[in-house]
């Protein structure tokens, strides 16, 4: 019996072993965006950005997490160290509703150091955009990836400085929830 659980033991191991070096999971593309979003830079040598947050005089790099579909590419957004915490956020947000959201609106407010409440704004002439955050974003099969991919971008749980605790985040004046 005992020899049974070590076998049985080994081939479990082998298998998540084999599974969490995956290739699938490197990321082999670091592209750094500056904060007027004008100059996209890449590198494709992760060795030289070790560290998720890089300082530069007064700018610093905060990373962002982009995933699409099966896809997961980190880029670094500059921003200016004298910017404020809302402005801060408000340029993730943007790099992230670009990359990920077609460009769908998403306004920021921060309360104290703590708080930063998200809302998402549908754009009022959709003839121009087919996209819609609650009928391609908010549905039942993507509204978990919706809420992980901005919640997770913008705690930046990295960062050294002062930032946000908590992030709330609404669709029409209404929290959304995972239920």
């Amino acid at each position: 019996m005992n020899k049974l659980a070590v076998i049985l033991f080994l081939v479990t191991t082998t298998l998540l072993n084999t599974a969490c070096t995956n290739n699938d999971y490197k990321l082999s593309n670091i592209s750094v965006i500056e904060s007027d979003e004008s100059l996209i830079k890449s590198e494709n040598n992760l060795e030289s950005n070790k560290n998720s947050q890089i300082k530069s005089g007064d700018i610093i790099n905060l990373p962002i997490q982009i995933s699409i579909k099966d896809l997961k590419e980190t880029k670094y957004l500059s921003i200016s160290d004298s910017s404020t915490l809302e402005e801060k956020i408000n340029v993730i947000l943007n790099a992230i509703s670009k990359e990920c959201f077609n460009g769908l609106p998403i306004k920021a407010t921060v309360y104290g150091n703590d708080i930063a409440k998200l809302e998402l704004l549908e754009i009022k002439d959709n003839d121009k955009n087919r996209y819609s955050w609650k009928d391609d974003y908010l549905n039942d099969n993507v509204k978990e990836y919706t809420i992980n991919n901005i919640v997770k971008n913008i705690l930046q749980e990295e960062y050294k400085g002062t930032w946000i605790k908590e992030v709330q985040l609404y669709y029409n004046e209404k929290l959304i929830t995972l239920d």
